[in-house]
């Protein structure tokens, strides 16, 4: 196990871990405060498109923290980081600036693969 495999292990877990705690508030009540932001964007069922917006957030945030597949899942969580960034934070540059972030984390994530130490 050398540097690189140690550093790959945390950059999962500290991308990962936080999108598994949130994919969780969401699906146990947490989707209460993001389906009114949905429905203000015109979607039908914003009730159960928050429910899978949790869905996603846990199953990429696992994917990420075992390593399978960690290219796919953090290309697809990038994109998301960004997509999400502009449409939900483009007022509070705080916000949007932390998603990019996260986005440029995923990204690299992506590029660097996830090292030696996966679990599948």
């Amino acid at each position: 196990m050398g540097m690189h495999d140690t550093g790959m292990l945390l950059a999962r877990l500290l991308l990962g871990v936080p999108f598994i705690l949130w994919g969780v508030m969401k699906l146990r009540g947490g989707e209460a405060e993001l389906i009114p932001l949905l429905a203000g964007m015109g979607f039908p069922d914003a009730k159960a498109l928050a429910y899978l917006v949790g869905l996603c957030e846990l199953v990429g945030g696992i994917a990420v923290v075992i390593g399978f597949p960690v290219v796919i899942a953090s290309a697809l969580l990038g994109v998301w980081c960004l997509v999400t960034g502009t449409i939900s934070h483009r007022n509070d540059m705080d916000q949007l600036f932390a998603h990019v972030v996260m986005g440029g984390g995923f990204f690299g994530l992506a590029a660097a693969g996830p090292g030696s130490l996966v679990l599948f």
